[in-house]
């Protein structure tokens, strides 16, 4: 409680000084603004299937109508489907407040394990005091804001150009967490970030379209919905609020240089984060649990530091622009109970523009093709009898794909990824994937 009390003292203060710490003059809106809008993504998958044999498991650990247990393509094969309806709300209050809402239905591709997860999910829920200025936003001079909420890291890419996400944006940053957020700049290159949240419990998911299910029918012989798919380690959503000694802090620095007319630029952002693991992570829909209880795993462990339950993790971010042509990069080091890995991603797209996509009568008025790689190194392997032997394997996914501006709020993305697994048998686990997306107003 005192916690909670201590986070709601620094907002009022930051809230008070975030408007007079603007260089440009302040201007107080006539009257409240409220938006609703939202989204609706149907999608075509085809997904390769493949199987990794763990022999260890006792029979009765075997799903219904098969012999043994393994690691296997969650869903093999074609599939239509529509992956998540969104609803946004959003508010623009007097004296530069702004406060978000994001609710997410189906939540196909989020939920983990995919048949045990939460149908409907808030996404986002915050209220921001003062002006936060996005990656290549220009900065209009020195300013504070404070963030309190469900929201996004600081160091997260928020503009995705795929619907698919690499192996970095899965390990460390994909979901949201609940935090209290400070940043600002000094003059009109250099901005600073500063978060203290929850923290994102570790636990595992395949990293293409659909996490799989892990543990969510106890043996003997499960009836399983989907397979278990080949997962990595990342940072999975946040379940419940607990302010408590495992909160994560996390700070972060950068500097911007944009053309006058903002259309090329560079944004350089430099992070750290810390926490402490828990025990066990209660999780929805599974009856395993994340950090330190699934490093333990069964029968044997990870190779972890009985004497260190900490995360660390640091890493730099690189946003460029220039004229249609855009890149993003993140490379991350983290280290979980002494198990170090390190992560990289590189997205790069180019638009092309055919028409004016302000048009209600235009037809096809952008191509945006899409190249990304990205890798993920383990510095420690995994025992023999380890749950999931695929949490230590090395990684490399790229993704090729065209993004359509069909009309006004409809886009459909085409998209293809190629998974290359460092594991003892060759693992075929590449996936198609199409986007029809809807929004409104």
């Amino acid at each position: 409680m005192r916690s909670i009390f201590n986070i709601i003292v620094i907002v009022l203060v930051v809230r008070s000084s975030a408007v007079w710490a603007q260089d440009e003059p302040f201007e107080e809106p006539e009257e409240t603004e409220f938006r609703v809008s939202g989204e609706v993504s149907a999608h075509y998958r085809r997904s390769q299937e493949d199987n990794f044999p763990l022999a260890f498991f006792p029979p009765e650990f075997a799903p219904v109508g098969r012999n043994s247990v393994e690691m296997r393509t969650v869903s093999p094969g074609s599939s239509l489907e529509v992956s998540k309806a969104t609803v946004f709300f959003e508010a623009d209050f007097p004296r530069s407040i702004f406060g978000r809402v994001k609710i997410d239905f189906i939540d196909l591709y989020d939920r983990n394990p995919t048949s045990g997860d939460r149908n409907i999910d808030v996404d986002e829920a915050y209220l921001r005091f003062g002006t936060k200025y996005e990656s290549l936003e220009a900065l209009s001079g020195t300013h504070v804001y404070a963030l309190f909420g469900k929201a996004p890291k600081f160091e997260k890419q928020l503009f995705r150009r795929l619907t698919s996400y690499g192996l970095v944006s899965t390990a460390f940053n994909r979901f949201n967490d609940i935090q209290l957020q400070f940043g600002g700049s000094v003059g009109t290159h250099v901005y600073f970030r500063a978060q203290v949240s929850n923290g994102n419990p570790l636990f595992m998911r395949d990293p293409n379209a659909l996490a799989g299910d892990n543990g969510v029918v106890p043996p003997p012989n499960p009836d399983i919905t989907f397979n278990s798919g080949f997962p990595i380690l990342y940072h999975a959503e946040v379940e419940e609020v607990a302010f408590d000694d495992n909160m994560e802090g996390g700070f972060g620095a950068g500097v911007r240089f944009l053309s006058e007319d903002q259309e090329t630029g560079i944004d350089i952002l430099g992070f750290y984060y810390q926490t402490t693991l828990s025990d066990a992570a209660p999780l929805n829909g599974t009856f395993y649990e994340g950090d330190i209880d699934l490093l333990n795993g069964a029968p044997v462990s990870l190779p972890i530091d009985p004497n260190d339950d900490s995360r660390t993790e640091w890493g730099v971010n690189v946003d460029m622009t220039a004229r249609g042509l855009g890149v993003f990069f993140q490379y991350v080091d983290e280290k979980s109970a002494g198990l170090p890995r390190t992560g990289l991603e590189v997205e790069l797209g180019y638009s092309f523009v055919t028409g004016d996509p302000g048009d209600p009568k235009g037809l096809f008025t952008m191509f945006e093709p899409v190249f990304r790689y990205s890798r993920l190194d383990n510095d420690f392997s995994s025992p023999p009898m380890f749950v999931a032997p695929s949490l230590a394997w090395d990684w490399a996914k790229m993704d090729i794909g065209l993004r359509v501006e069909i009309m006004q709020n409809i886009d459909v993305t085409l998209e293809y990824a190629f998974n290359d697994i460092t594991a003892s048998q060759d693992i075929d686990h590449n996936e198609f994937l199409t986007t029809l997306r809807f929004r409104f107003p």
